[in-house]
């Protein structure tokens, strides 16, 4: 039986400590290629950045690209097994605590595959029937009221003192 082979899985994560344009100039010039070939591994969607590597191969590479701030996991491509990704670089512990006593889980973000809710547990909205018969719409011309809504009452005679502007 032959031994197993993996592949390096990448899907734009960083390890903590580096910012992404670092990162992706440091990609560009490890794999020598160009800013928009770079660009295009950052998408968040996993990318196969090598396989049929050994599994001392592939963690090289992960060791290599983990220095450059590149978080990359490596899959046995036989079982399709996910092999723990290089963990972020760890916080220094506050003054006074005992570097042994922080815990720091190894969590990382999953890209966005669908809703963060099952639709069962969506709230369920029902929507409201409102009765719009007894509104109209008419042209934007003229007056807004009907000859007939108006009040016709009598006029009264304003005085308008004479104002001089000097």
């Amino acid at each position: 039986m032959s031994e197993p082979t993996y592949s390096l899985i990448f899907r734009g994560d960083l390890l903590d400590g580096f910012t992404a344009n670092d990162v992706k100039a440091n990609m560009a010039r490890l794999f020598k290629i160009q800013a928009q070939s770079v660009e295009n591994l950052f998408s968040g969607r996993p990318l196969i950045l090598k396989k049929g590597l050994s599994r001392g191969h592939a963690e090289q590479f992960q060791v290599t690209l983990g220095k450059i701030g590149a978080q990359v996991s490596i899959r046995n491509e036989c079982s399709g097994e996910t092999i723990q990704a290089v963990p972020a670089t760890k916080p220094q512990p506050a003054d006074g605590l005992n570097a042994s006593a922080v815990v720091v889980p190894n969590w990382t973000l999953a890209p966005m595959e669908g809703n963060l809710i099952r639709d069962q547990e969506r709230r369920q909205v029902v929507p409201v029937q409102v009765s719009v018969e007894h509104i109209s719409l008419r042209a934007a011309e003229g007056f807004l009221l009907d000859e007939m809504e108006r009040d016709r009452g009598e006029v009264v005679p304003v005085q308008v003192p004479q104002w001089e502007v000097n």
